[in-house]
């Protein structure tokens, strides 16, 4: 199965400026803009990083408005992956 996720200036730009802070970030460093096709293990790796920003109990997107298009699309892929 494969995965998209479109990606805007706006959307590289916000995790730019988060960096290597977080895992959720790193996972999305070498993306570019417009639709990015996702492998199944890129999709993977992306989840994982997520979770792993959310051990213990913390929110998803750590520097990220949770109300931003780029959260509800990461949320939107998260919750697609299985």
């Amino acid at each position: 199965m494969a995965y998209t996720l479109e990606l805007t200036t706006d959307d590289l730009d916000a995790i730019a400026f988060v960096g290597d802070r977080y895992e959720w970030s790193q996972s999305l460093a070498t993306l570019a803009e417009g639709t990015n096709e996702l492998s199944e293990s890129e999709a993977w790796t992306i989840s994982e990083a997520i979770e792993s920003d959310m051990d213990g109990g913390h929110d998803a997107y750590p520097l990220l408005d949770p109300r931003s298009d780029l959260a509800e699309k990461l949320t939107e892929l998260y919750q697609s992956i299985v």
